[in-house]
């Protein structure tokens, strides 16, 4: 790859890369507005303008890494760039399609009625958690520190935990009552809420994982140290 088209094509590549991961954290603000009061409207048709963009994107810079790779045959350093570029563009995808899920979610889903304090209250550090990781692998990426990208694996340990808690917290409480209709759709709304908000943790990591094979060369992914 000459130096000209090589540094054009990563120019590329990181706009969209920029891009794509604005719109993801974008979105990650709606989810929190939305979980806060899912009234209203007008953040539900943004949401669902992002999903395109972000769907738009990741069909963009696929393209653009095939061309890159089979056009100009790049050496290790830029492959491995591109590479990363390609599963970190996917990452964020994913993360958009989750945040999506939460947010129709949240649209049916009244988690502020006093028998759902607890989970309210653990579903909002969820999302604490969550969203300190998506920005912080987005951070790692962008700064190529692997430091925080390591510090961003560690955290997901304590969403799944609060994934756990929340699970066990519905079964807890609901398992011996009578539930109404509405009841029975909040618990599952809940649960999906939170399922998702996990998702969004597992693709954060994915995204500082990819910093790790970027800066160091080591495929950490499937538990591989």
């Amino acid at each position: 790859m000459t130096t000209n088209i090589k540094l054009k094509q990563l120019q590329l590549l990181l706009n969209d890369f920029e891009l794509i991961s604005k719109t993801a954290l974008t979105q990650l603000h709606i989810t929190t507005k939305l979980l806060e009061d899912n009234s209203i409207e007008s953040l539900y048709e943004e949401a669902e303008a992002n999903e395109v963009i972000m769907d738009r994107l990741e069909v963009k810079v696929r393209e653009e890494v095939v061309f890159a790779i089979f056009q100009f045959n790049p050496k290790a350093a830029d492959l491995r760039k591109i590479i990363t570029y390609q599963d970190i563009t996917n990452n964020l995808e994913r993360v958009g399609d989750t945040l999506l899920n939460i947010i129709h979610f949240s649209k049916k889903t009244n988690i502020n009625l006093p028998q759902f304090a607890e989970e309210n209250k653990l579903l909002h550090k969820m999302l604490q958690y969550v969203s300190e990781m998506l920005r912080n692998a987005i951070f790692s990426f962008s700064n190529e520190d692997s430091k925080i990208a390591y510090q961003v694996i560690e955290e997901d340990d304590k969403v799944d935990e609060i994934f756990h808690k929340i699970s066990l917290s519905l079964q807890e409480a609901f398992a011996e009552k009578k539930l109404s209709k509405e009841d029975v759709r909040n618990i599952m709304n809940i649960n999906a809420i939170s399922y998702n908000l996990e998702r969004v943790g597992d693709s954060a990591t994915n995204i500082a994982e990819a910093t790790v094979y970027l800066t160091e060369g080591k495929d950490i992914r499937h538990g591989n140290k």
